[in-house]
């Protein structure tokens, strides 16, 4: 008994540490915390307890758009970024890996909001702050060589082709204009890039027909011009950015106070006129390189009241000057989100309204003075952009030089600002990345899967260790008190690691429970050889282990290297659920070589200094007939 003492108060020892762990749901030993408030306080995977299933993939072009792989020191101050993001946002506990060279593995076990998560780890959260600059005028560069005729009259009806035939014009993109502020909204709801209108536009057209019908505003004149391919192409382009700039407007995405016009200035005689046109007045002739401008003033007003009128005004010979008139443009100052030392959400002192508190660095103090001094008493505006969608594009009316600051935007709300804030906390993502797989999993079909997956082990088990007593007697017995603290030493290392416990996890274990009873059966048979040659009960226990453990060692560590290399695979491959089985199998494979010859063979040892030794036939599985003659 004394010879087993060390190893009798090993066993002890583990079978209480096991105890209190498992009695446990939570366990707090000063920086040292594990548990769950799921069952036993075990981590459990998606699903067995619902959650989101992603997969990342890494998005970085060059110059020319063609796609690049991104650095190793990338991938994975990606994946120290993410893992940040979701923790300091309280997702849960995110298990994050590497997947290949660019593509990142994120698993949200019990994630209630899968959209928020989604939204949290794809935002590249990179806050920029931009001198937005207001009305930018810019000369269109039309060399006079290039102008082949220009003249104030009609929009053009018909022009004549190469070969001097007269063709009919098959539309007039600026004949249908609008009679009324209620169209207007109209056009603007459903409109193509073509008929887009401003604000101001409106305004000018209804005051126009509120004193005009419809038919004398479209006798208005217009400057035509006709340029050659060249420059047709660059007045062209003009017309595409004031497309841009009025779609951007109309539909909210910049909140620009003003869109690209056109200035045209017209000089002839002793008169000299400048007015502006938005896009709506200003137009292409439908296959050609003509272009033609309506001469309507700010005021919704011709410049005078007919072509005539107009002709006689300027005189034969008129000049003219086009000038681009850019809305905004937004100019990089180098001052981002990598310029802050905190962010935090708040709420506005007079408005309530929710807001992120941002405080500087020592440069981005400086660099933030600096821009606030441009802005001040100027139409320009300080445009704060979160992964290049704009938040607010406020005016400046101080110089703010003491490093701290507050973003507001439209569509901000308690949440959104608390996440923003906790993005620019953990960090912008070096790269961009895109999701690539989605798996989402209910929450009541994970609790199932964990309920149908206990009772499949514990009845399992049961079965094994009933056969075990039926057939080995007083071994199978002990072979079953092993198998419950294998069980229990096996769940006590899952919650003390932690591994997150998925479906092929659970398999794994119950895989691993066949094969620590595999472990046994070849030590009984040994001990029953043994028996039958005539040598006594703890000769028979000892003699048996030994010639036992080469089959049990070879065995187990062909398993072993089988759990790695599946590992391995997996871990390239980013088969998850392949890598969970090989590692939970790989625990279990070592607990159950643990059990079986230093639990079983201790426990047969004690058992055999007891009375209960005399009754060989106990301890083989058919009895005495196996049996020398003279021991019966």
């Amino acid at each position: 008994m004394r010879r087993y003492l060390v190893t009798i108060l090993v066993i002890t020892a583990l079978i209480v540490i096991s105890g209190l762990t498992l009695g446990f749901q939570n366990i707090r030993l000063g920086g040292f915390e594990r548990g769950s408030d799921n069952p036993l306080g075990l981590k459990l995977g998606l699903d067995l307890q619902g959650g989101s299933h992603l997969v990342y993939q890494a998005s970085l072009e060059d110059a020319l758009g063609e796609r690049i792989q991104p650095t190793e020191d990338q991938m994975d101050s990606l994946r120290r970024i993410i893992d940040r993001r979701v923790n300091e946002t309280g997702l849960g506990e995110p298990v994050i890996q590497l997947l290949g060279e660019d593509r990142l593995l994120v698993q949200m076990p019990g994630v209630s909001d899968p959209a928020r998560a989604k939204t949290i780890i794809g935002e590249t959260a990179r806050l920029e702050f931009k001198h937005r600059q207001i009305d930018v005028s810019v000369p269109v560069e039309l060399d006079s060589s290039s102008i082949t005729n220009a003249y104030i009259g009609e929009f053009p009806e018909t022009v004549t082709d190469e070969e001097g035939e007269v063709v009919e014009i098959a539309e007039n993109p600026l004949a249908d204009l609008p009679t009324s502020s209620t169209e207007m909204e109209q056009i603007v709801a459903t409109s193509t890039d073509e008929t887009l209108v401003t604000d101001s536009l409106n305004e000018a057209i209804e005051t126009e027909t509120d004193s005009q019908d419809s038919s004398n505003f479209q006798e208005i004149s217009f400057l035509v011009i006709e340029l050659d391919d060249e420059s047709a192409e660059t007045f062209d382009l003009v017309i595409r950015r004031m497309i841009e700039s009025t779609l951007a407007y109309a539909s909210g995405l910049k909140s620009q106070y003003t869109v690209n016009r056109l200035q045209v200035s017209i000089s002839g005689g002793n008169e000299v006129r400048t007015v502006e046109l938005p896009l709506q007045l200003v137009a292409r002739v439908p296959d050609t390189n003509m272009f033609a401008m309506a001469l309507i003033t700010g005021i919704g007003q011709p410049i005078a009241p007919s072509i005539d009128k107009t002709n006689q005004l300027f005189g034969p010979d008129i000049e003219f000057e086009l000038v681009e008139i850019i809305g905004a443009i937004d100019e990089d100052v180098g001052l981002t989100g990598d310029d802050l030392s905190r962010a935090y959400a708040g709420t506005h002192q007079t408005t309530g309204a929710p807001i992120v508190n941002i405080e500087f660095n020592a440069q981005g103090a400086k660099r933030f003075g600096e821009l606030t001094r441009d802005l001040l008493n100027t139409d320009d505006r300080l445009a704060i952009f979160l992964d290049e969608e704009e938040l607010i594009a406020p005016g400046v009316n101080q110089v703010i030089t003491g490093g701290s600051a507050y973003i507001e935007g439209r569509d901000f709300t308690p949440d959104r600002v608390r996440d923003i804030s906790q993005l620019l906390e953990a960090g912008r993502l070096p790269i961009p990345i895109e999701l690539i797989q989605e798996r989402d999993v209910d929450a009541i079909l994970g609790a199932d899967s964990l309920k149908k997956s206990v009772l499949a082990g514990a009845i399992g088990l049961l079965l094994v260790i009933i056969f075990m007593i039926l057939y080995y007697r007083i071994p199978g017995l002990i072979a079953g008190v092993t198998l419950i603290l294998y069980a229990s030493f096996l769940i006590t290392v899952f919650k003390l690691i932690p591994v997150t416990l998925t479906l092929s996890g659970v398999s794994a274990a119950i895989l691993s429970v066949g094969m620590a009873v595999d472990a046994n059966i070849l030590i009984f048979e040994r001990m029953k050889d043994e028996l039958r040659s005539g040598r006594t009960l703890l000769t028979s226990i000892n003699v048996g282990f030994n010639r036992a453990w080469p089959a049990i060692r070879d065995g187990n560590v062909s398993t072993l290297i089988t759990c790695v290399i599946l590992f391995w695979f997996a871990d390239t491959l980013g088969a998850s659920i392949v890598q969970g089985f090989a590692a939970t199998l790989a625990i279990g494979v070592l607990i159950s070589m643990f059990s079986a010859i230093t639990i079983s063979r201790t426990f047969l040892r004690l058992v055999a200094t007891l009375a209960i030794a005399r009754r060989t036939d106990w301890f083989v599985p058919v009895g005495k007939k196996f049996l020398p003659k003279n021991d019966g």
